[in-house]
């Protein structure tokens, strides 16, 4: 790998909508690639899948193969792209690609959420470099913004919209009030849903996303199991609504933040004031919204899903990693010095909630919910009466910032109340 070389050498592992946008986008940039480049190319050599023949319509020069050691044995190869998803096998073929002293390219978050570390470790032992910026964001050049472009600061928080599906999800809930189930097989259909969802819904995708956000912005190593995280397929079109009417919108928040000398991370549904700027954040789009103590406020915004967005995130990892392979340099972008700090329970977390009620509609109802919003020392910001139907009646709280745990012990003298039919809704208010 010298800079002698006319060409960087790829080896491809899967081949999916990702891997494809990285062949198209080689294949349909190659001139401008080298032209940056100084003259040398970038070239896919090898593309691994586990069967060949379903691909072979869509590939030309390069060779198929169902065996990953034909591109870590391969000394011609300079850059592994690992594009398959999912811990097993990824970690095994990403471990193997670095001790065979090949630079990485992953769009795995899952992987960089779970390994950071290691793969930090075993990088800077072979001399070689492991880069993830499609991992977080799609297209969005969220880690190099970090790692370069806020260097010279120290970062406060980090937080946004962080996954497409939901985001889509609960875009076209809000705008075309459509059921959730109708609104998910559109997303699939348009592929910005997996088959499978759960990741996407439950809010798992955007918690491994906070974890790697929490290293390259706040320095700091967290793991999976730090951040607690819920999804969105509890949020209904009511709630939606209701929530528009008192000038909020709801999006998937995923949020990492120093508190004192602990760290906060999770992710939650979370309605946030509509002259917000995420709140306009529509469909596949992502956006990130960081503090530094010397930059302030910022958001980068861009497509969050899509073959061609994330390809082009694979694409710039590559190009960086050809710049250094040029130039004769190596461990630039690795993340070696993650500190450590307490993580703050959620059940400490400071927001303001909005609950919606099914009670009795019969005098002193709302007086006895009142009475023990005063006994359990949270206060009322807002309290609206809605649709009465049957006897029970449609009631909505806007508290003002609480504790979690003193406002699940809240929840729990509710249910007591007789006059309490049901809590039919629980979403946090405010960023």
């Amino acid at each position: 790998m010298t800079a002698s070389k006319p060409a960087i050498t790829l080896g491809l592992i899967g081949f999916g909508n990702v891997g494809q946008g990285v062949h198209e986008i080689v294949n349909t940039n190659q001139a401008m690639i080298a032209q940056r480049l100084g003259g040398q190319s970038v070239n896919i050599k090898t593309i691994c899948v586990r069967t060949p023949e379903k691909y072979k319509h869509l590939v030309q020069t390069e060779t198929l193969t169902n065996n990953p050691n034909d591109i870590f044995t391969d000394p011609d190869i300079d850059i592994v792209v690992e594009v398959i998803g999912g811990e097993d096998p990824a970690y095994d073929y990403i471990v193997q690609a670095l001790s065979h002293k090949k630079h990485v390219v992953t769009a795995n978050k899952e992987l960089i959420a779970k390994h950071k570390k290691t793969f930090f470790e075993l990088a800077k032992q072979h001399d070689v470099d492991i880069l993830f910026e499609a991992s977080v964001g799609g297209g969005i050049p969220i880690i190099k913004s970090f790692k370069v472009g806020y260097s010279a600061n120290q970062m406060q928080s980090v937080y946004g919209i962080l996954n497409g599906t939901t985001n889509y999800i609960l875009t076209k809930l809000f705008e075309d009030q459509q059921a959730f189930d109708t609104v998910l097989k559109d997303a699939q259909a348009l592929g910005f849903a997996e088959a499978d969802p759960t990741a996407d819904v439950s809010g798992l995708d955007a918690a491994y996303k906070i974890v790697i956000l929490t290293a390259v912005a706040l320095k700091l190593d967290i793991q999976i199991d730090d951040v607690f995280y819920q999804g969105i397929d509890a949020i209904q079109l009511t709630d939606i609504q209701y929530l528009n009417d008192m000038g909020f919108r709801v999006k998937l928040i995923a949020k990492a933040t120093r508190v004192m000398d602990k760290v906060f991370a999770a992710v939650y549904p979370t309605a946030i004031p509509v002259d917000h700027p995420l709140a306009m954040v529509r469909n596949e789009f992502n956006a990130i919204f960081s503090m530094g103590n010397m930059v302030g406020e910022s958001m980068i915004y861009g497509k969050g899903a899509g073959s061609l967005p994330t390809g082009s995130a694979v694409m710039s990892d590559i190009l960086d990693i050809a710049f250094d392979i040029k130039a004769q340099l190596s461990r630039r972008h690795l993340e070696t010095s993650l500190g450590t700090c307490p993580v703050l329970s959620i059940d400490d977390n400071q927001t303001e909630f909005y609950i919606r009620l099914s009670v009795s509609d019969e005098p002193g109802a709302l007086e006895k919910i009142t009475n023990t919003c005063s006994d359990a020392s949270i206060n009322i910001s807002k309290l609206i009466q809605k649709e009465r139907l049957n006897n029970t009646a449609t009631v909505v709280i806007l508290t003002s910032q609480v504790a979690e745990s003193a406002f699940n012990s809240f929840k729990q003298k509710l249910k007591g109340l007789s006059v309490v039919h049901a809590i039919d809704a629980v979403i946090r208010v405010g960023l």
